[in-house]
Formats: C-alpha cells, structure tokens, sequence
C-alpha cells in the first residue's frame, strides 16, 4: 500500500488531503472541516470516442446523496484519471470550479508519505559517506519501493495472497503478515545475520496501531536485539500536521505511545519540511515550537478555541498533560533533498543506536565528539531553517 498525505490552504480554508493507494483500489479523502465527508465508489464505466472523454458512475455509500458531491466526485476522478476503482471522501465548504482544480493540483503534488523515500534516500546518502548499507523491506503491503531491498518479507509472505486468502482487507492482510513473520522470525534473523559487514536501514509497515497497541512488531524487535543488532526507532511525522493543532496533539501522542510501546531509543523526525511553506502563514507558532515541543498549554488554548463541549476540553486538557508529564518527544526536522539536515539526522541516529564508524567513513576524533555530544550550534541549527520558515 502506498499512502500519501498533505495539508494546503485553498480559497483560505485549511484543507487535508489523504491518499492511499491500495492493491485493488484508491481511497482518496479531501475535508476542508477536520472530519470525513460524504464516502461514494467511482468506477469508470466507459469511453465515448467520439469525445475521447471517460465516463464515470457514482454511488454514495454513507453521508449526503447531493448532485454537486457526485458532480465533484467524477471531476476529479477524470482529472487525476486512476487507473484502478476510486473510493473518495469529500467533505468541501464549496465546489466551485476552482476548488476542485486546487484540490487535484495538490494530489498530483504530494510526495510519498516518507519511510520509504527516507529509507532510499538515506541509504544513498550513508553510502556516500563511506558506509556498507543494506535496506530490509518487512512491509508486506510495500508495492512502490524506489529501491532493490537486500532483503524483502514478500519471499516469506504475500500480502495480496493473504488478502484473497482468507478474505481479509488491507488492515487486517498487514496485521496477519507481522504476526506470521513473528512466528517466522528465524527466517529474518538468519537474513540479517549474513550482514554482519552493513549498516541496515529496515523499512517498516506504516499502520500506527502495529507500534501502540500489537505485540508483533515489539517482539520482533526484541528478537532482532537478542541477536546482537543494535536497533533505533525512526519515527516520520509530517510536516502539515503542525497547521493544526489537534492532528499535531495526535502526532505527539503516538510518538509517546510507541516510544513507551517499543523501548528502543528513539529519534522523532518532521519530514517534509520543504512544504512548510505552503501554510506558514496558518501556523499558530515558530517551528521551534512544533521541533522542540515546548510549553503546551499554549497549543491547549487553541485547541479549546475550536472545541465547545466541556468534555472535549477536559480530554484535551487531559491529553496535553499526558504527552507533557512525560516529555519525551521532540523532532529533528527534515528535508529529504537537504544534505545538511539529512546529516542531521543521521547523527542523531548514530548517537541513539552506538553507531562509531565503520568501512571508508573518515574517523577523526573531532568528527567523533562531535557526534558523540551532537554538537550542532544554535547558529547552524537555525540557519538551516530559515529557507523554509
């Protein structure tokens, strides 16, 4: 599974944009009100060659059966013109022309959701810097991978195979492939250990209730330790979830979890920086704010701001203090095109899993240290962040 999101402004509404590309279908949402739409199938009936234009049924499964909603719907099923069945959430202030055309402008420019492009790009970036890398795929539902894994879950389990198997959907076929590779775990580690010689980057599945609420991934992990592989937890969050306050309490209450979850050291990372700009202007705070996860009860006074029932603001007061009682999350922002924040990254990486050198890197004490303390000056680290604020 491929899944993409994004949040840009459009006719001065905030707008939320998710993509999720299954084996057998495409699951679109687009929600200017912080919630889901109107959910429809849109399915391609035919070509009128006269016209050379596609024709395109529309069925609501739940929420409001307007003409405009099915009218939207089939616009932009032709315009993003997908080439499996479309199931799409629409939940719109307006749908005027020009709603619909900025709505598919930002589809066909979101950028893959980021642990897979971390994974290929990082490893590009440590092999030149010296470093012997392997990338291990355990996403069964991994499908769009823009690199060759040294080592890939598919051989051992088929994530469609399982779907059709035991009529499962893509959820509950992903959930089935962990517990099965758990059980099989002998098999990766048999994998992993003909590596002695690499440094690895393991590209995970992206479904968040397999690190806060299943045992599978913790045990996995567990195993892979006992066998000598010195493991850290990088955690993506995206950078549009801090144009809203309740997503960004969300993103921190995830990190949270999974940190307690896993037990592995852990380094939380902002991707996506580079797209920032597109609503600083909607942004509460300085990104020093959102990286540093400092005083919350600032972020609580927005959040109640948007919320009316007493009850609400008591399970966000409650939640604010969980994340702050804590303290554990902070973010190292990211963009993947950025050597100097990819470099960033990587140290801090290092310092969390014992990483020293290896290979052709250069191995001067100074470099040591420096990655030793994460010696990065206030200076450094604010002027690689004023191109995007």
């Amino acid at each position: 599974m491929l899944s993409k999101s994004c949040a840009v402004i459009i006719n001065d509404n905030h707008t939320d944009i998710v993509v999720n590309v299954y084996s057998n279908r495409v699951f679109l949402v687009v929600s200017q009100y912080k919630k889901l739409g109107s959910l429809l199938t849109v399915a391609k009936e035919s070509v009128l060659r006269e016209f050379n234009s596609d024709i395109y049924s529309t069925k609501v499964i739940f929420g409001k059966d307007e003409p405009e909603i099915h009218a939207a719907s089939r616009y932009i099923a032709g315009e993003l013109n997908f080439d499996k069945p479309l199931l799409v959430s629409i939940c719109l202030k307006d749908f005027q022309v020009e709603t619909l055309r900025a709505v598919v402008k930002a589809v066909k420019k979101i950028k893959p959701s980021g642990k897979t492009t971390y994974c290929n790009e990082m490893g590009k970036f440590l092999e030149s810097l010296g470093r012997k890398v392997a990338i291990i795929n355990i996403d069964p539902a991994n499908e769009n991978m823009g690199y060759k894994p040294t080592v890939d879950v598919s051989e051992l389990v088929k994530h469609e195979e399982v779907m059709e198997a035991y009529q499962l959907g893509p959820n509950g076929a992903l959930v089935y492939c962990i517990e099965f590779l758990e059980k099989n775990i002998d098999w990766l580690i048999k994998k992993i250990l003909n590596l002695k010689d690499h440094y690895l980057l393991i590209d995970c599945p992206g479904q968040v209730e397999l690190y806060t609420h299943h045992e599978s991934m913790n045990k996995i992990t567990e195993k892979l330790g006992e066998n000598l592989v010195r493991l850290c937890c990088v955690n993506l969050m995206e950078s549009h979830h801090c144009s809203d306050p309740g997503k960004y309490l969300s993103s921190l209450m995830v990190c949270t979890t999974t940190m307690l979850q896993l037990g592995l050291p852990h380094v939380n990372v902002m991707t996506k920086l580079d797209e920032m700009k597109r609503f600083s202007d909607k942004l509460d705070f300085n990104i020093n704010f959102y990286t540093e996860v400092l005083d919350l009860n600032y972020l609580l006074e927005r959040l109640n701001d948007d919320t009316v029932d007493p009850q609400y603001k008591k399970l966000n007061e409650a939640l604010v203090s969980l994340v702050g009682e804590y303290s554990l999350v902070s973010f190292i922002p990211l963009d993947i095109s950025n050597k100097a924040l990819l470099l960033n990254v990587k140290n801090a990486v290092d310092r969390a899993n014992g990483y020293i050198f290896g290979g052709n890197e250069p191995q001067d004490v100074q470099t040591l240290l420096a990655c030793a303390v994460g010696a990065v000056s206030e200076t450094e680290r604010t002027a690689s962040l004023d191109t995007y604020i």
